[in-house]
């Protein structure tokens, strides 16, 4: 019910001004007119929220059946790498961790693959409001499952790492969100996430047609320049901030093929259907290099 609803200012950058961009799902979707961020105002509550992935029909569906199907595909292709490059970034620039904290959801595989790669691994404690659902039935040494609404967050410190792999789009308050990982962190203490990018090609091509937007996982769709702007606000510097997508020509151009009598950017279209598949994975480093592809990924070091 909208009377649930509350206002926001840009979650990136926090000015107060911004354009009414597109609607999803009858939730207005606003873009920055200073940094470029996409993100939705009115929003409903953190509470809001967790009611809705905890109990709603859509959610379990979600939780049993598809995520259950594509376990070990997942586990396969995205936690297996991204748990590696984890324990690559913690060598490098926190190899003494001891504690850590994960924020986000969805994050049972990731840990599993941390505990099967690191028999050595700090302590874990699991604090998203799902954590108990989502780790049911799960015994894995050295995790603590403490399901913990953000605000409270500052109790559980201090902590070496902090893990906000998918969170930071779905989360109802971004700022009490680094400001409790900026409270909860020690001196030095890493914040490690990841992100959709509204400023990414494929997103910036689709816009409102992409189907990577979509309440009310996608509350936030921060630019590269809006994502700053909120880590050095709470007292953060980027060791890493990249955008390794992969996926950003191939989605455009799946969405030119499926609707050709679409009107497209003229030298989109060209492009996808007059060059080779070197062309156009040449053309998806660039965006990588360049962090202009959807994906992006944080370090960040917490500041004195």
């Amino acid at each position: 019910a909208s009377d649930k609803l509350s206002i926001c200012f840009c979650p990136g950058c926090q000015s107060d001004e911004s354009t009414l961009v597109f609607e999803k799902f009858g939730l207005a979707y606003r873009e920055c007119d200073r940094c470029k961020s996409v993100y939705v105002s009115p929003r409903p509550s953190e509470e809001v929220l967790v009611d809705f992935y905890r109990n709603s029909s859509s959610s379990r569906l979600w939780r049993e059946q598809i995520l259950a199907k594509t376990r070990e595909s997942r586990r396969d292709k995205l936690f297996r790498p991204r748990a590696q490059w984890l324990l690559d970034v913690l060598d490098e620039y926190r190899p003494d961790a001891r504690l850590g904290i994960v924020s986000g959801y969805h994050n049972d595989l990731l840990i599993e693959e941390l505990v099967n790669l690191e028999q050595a691994l700090f302590q874990i404690m699991v604090t998203n409001p799902l954590a108990d659902v989502e780790f049911a039935g799960v015994d894995l040494p050295d995790v603590i499952i403490r399901p913990t609404p953000t605000h409270k967050l500052t109790s559980l410190g201090p902590v070496d790492v902090f893990l906000a792999f998918d969170i930071l789009d779905r989360c109802a308050d971004l700022e009490t969100l680094f400001a409790a990982a900026r409270s909860v962190l020690a001196p030095g203490g890493l914040f490690l996430g990841t992100s959709i990018l509204i400023s990414g090609f494929d997103l910036q091509v689709l816009w409102d047609r992409s189907e990577s937007i979509y309440p009310p996982e996608r509350l936030n769709l921060l630019s590269t320049e809006g994502l700053t702007a909120l880590f050095k606000r709470h007292g953060f510097e980027a060791l890493e901030f990249s955008t390794p997508g992969m996926f950003d020509v191939e989605i455009v151009q799946h969405a030119i093929l499926a609707n050709p009598n679409h009107e497209w950017p003229r030298f989109i279209r060209y492009l996808v259907e007059n060059r080779d598949e070197r062309a156009l994975g040449t053309f998806q480093e660039y965006l990588q290099r360049y962090r202009l592809s959807s994906f992006g990924r944080v370090v960040l070091r917490r500041l004195p």
